[in-house]
């Protein structure tokens, strides 16, 4: 876990990518979509953040190896 911070820069990023590009094919009209992409980018990062919390307590739980 040298690199936590390069991952996390790299992981926000392609979130961006990601919700921009979603953003953009689901709405017509750019102005409605960029004022969507702030809110759009928050949930996707809050639910990938729970996911990954609820893999880390799997893992610490169910695949511990003593």
């Amino acid at each position: 876990m040298d690199d936590l911070g390069l991952h996390i820069a790299l992981f926000l990023l392609s979130a961006g990518v990601i919700v921009a590009v979603t953003c953009m094919y689901t709405e017509a009209e750019d102005g409605k979509a960029l004022r969507l992409f702030p809110r759009r980018y928050g949930t996707f990062v809050l639910v990938s953040g729970v996911i990954v919390a609820a893999m880390i307590v799997i893992q610490n739980t169910l695949a511990s190896v003593h």
